[in-house]
């Protein structure tokens, strides 16, 4: 009859109970600054404090100016996930351009919905709904049906955001910078007139990429007319989406920075070698093997001693070819608290002396009961010898 060894684990690493925090008192690491209001009147405002974190994340100006093409986004976006990438992805490029110690990040002011809506059809004559003369889709071709006229010509530019970037002059905020993100789509879905079928069309990246270079040159000069934007630095990214329904969200592909120019040559484009993984999937163990069975190990280790573990799926994000960041979610089935206090004990010291991947990376480890609901969160941060842990 087989034995199995019972370790007894002890949580040693930080643990936390509480909520996470700042304060925006005068005592905490905040700035008192003057900006310009909707109405553009000067008003009084405040700088956030900065996170201590491994990514650098902006400074935000307070209080929270939403971006005017406010909920463009999420109807122009197909999941959360792509959203999510879209800011967060934009942001991260933008550091190169727009360092987080100088700059402050404030949502889009300078672009108007109807503006970027209008941009968003297809070149062509204005008054049929779908085209307009400063649409940058491309126009319909051939094609006699409105099937096979969608189908020969897919749209490829699926939304604009932007992200404004301040700059301090004598306690004030001025625009310093802007970044603009393209984001295009790697299949095209439509349905056909009178609520007929829907139809996907898979589209060529190269050739989508193409089209997104062509259309941020467009872009860049329609910008250079709008008030706010004739002189003011710009940085230009494509985004690619991922498919409907993808457990992943997209990618950056290329981006440019122009400064205070009114084009973008070929040699301004820096191309990105970006791509999420989900674990666990076909796609990972074909292109990342190694990182996909070092997924499959930890997820049998946790099998061994809880039944009650349905599974686990992850998620890893990789720039040129290297992994960059795991985030790992665990549903389980807990009967009481102490059954939550042992499998997080558990996982703790399988992070602390079987953990297969690369100590440096930073992993994020979300604990969820069956509903969904977040009991447990575990993170790995570079240069550190324990986990911290935080339980509800």
């Amino acid at each position: 009859m087989k034995s199995k060894k019972i370790a007894a684990l002890t949580l040693t690493s930080t643990l936390f109970l509480g909520a996470c925090s700042f304060d925006l008192s005068q005592k905490s690491d905040t700035k008192e600054v003057i900006t310009e209001s909707e109405q553009g009147k000067e008003v009084q405002a405040v700088v956030s404090p900065a996170i201590d974190t491994t990514d650098s994340y902006y400074r935000t100006v307070l209080p929270f100016r939403p971006s005017v093409a406010r909920g463009m986004t999420q109807k122009r976006v197909s999941s959360r996930l792509e959203l999510d990438e879209i800011e967060t992805g934009l942001m991260r490029h933008s550091t190169q351009f727009f360092a987080p110690d100088k700059y402050y990040y404030q949502e889009g002011q300078l672009l108007q919905a109807d503006q970027i809506a209008q941009w968003l059809l297809r070149k062509g004559k204005s008054g049929d709904g779908v085209s307009d003369p400063n649409g940058l889709n491309p126009a319909y071709t051939t094609g006699k049906s409105y099937k096979e006229k969608n189908q020969k010509s897919p749209l490829i530019l699926s939304h604009i955001l932007e992200q404004d970037y301040m700059l301090e002059e004598d306690k004030k905020l001025e625009l310093g910078g802007t970044s603009v993100a393209l984001v295009l789509n790697s299949e095209y879905v439509f349905q056909d007139e009178n609520y007929g079928p829907t139809y996907t069309v898979k589209l060529d990246e190269k050739k989508v990429i193409a089209e997104g270079k062509r259309m941020a040159n467009e872009l860049v000069k329609k910008m250079r007319k709008t008030d706010g934007v004739k002189t003011t630095p710009i940085h230009v990214a494509l985004y690619l989406q991922e498919s409907e329904g993808s457990p992943v969200s997209g990618h950056y592909v290329s981006s440019a920075f122009i400064g205070r120019g009114n084009q973008i040559s070929s040699n301004d484009w820096k191309n990105y070698d970006e791509k999420y993984y989900y674990y666990p999937s076909g796609a990972a163990t074909n292109d990342v093997r190694d990182d996909a069975a070092k997924f499959d190990l930890f997820k049998d280790r946790l099998e061994d001693y809880f039944p009650n573990y349905t599974g686990m799926m992850g998620e890893g994000f990789y720039q040129e070819g290297e992994l960059k960041k795991l985030e790992i979610k665990i549903p389980v089935q807990f009967y009481g608290k102490a059954e939550l206090v042992a499998f997080i004990q558990y996982v703790t010291y399988l992070l602390e002396n079987r953990w297969e991947y690369n100590r440096n990376v930073p992993t994020t480890i979300t604990v969820t009961n069956l509903n969904g609901d977040t009991e447990a969160m575990l993170f790995i941060e570079p240069d550190t010898k324990k986990p911290i842990v935080k339980i509800r």
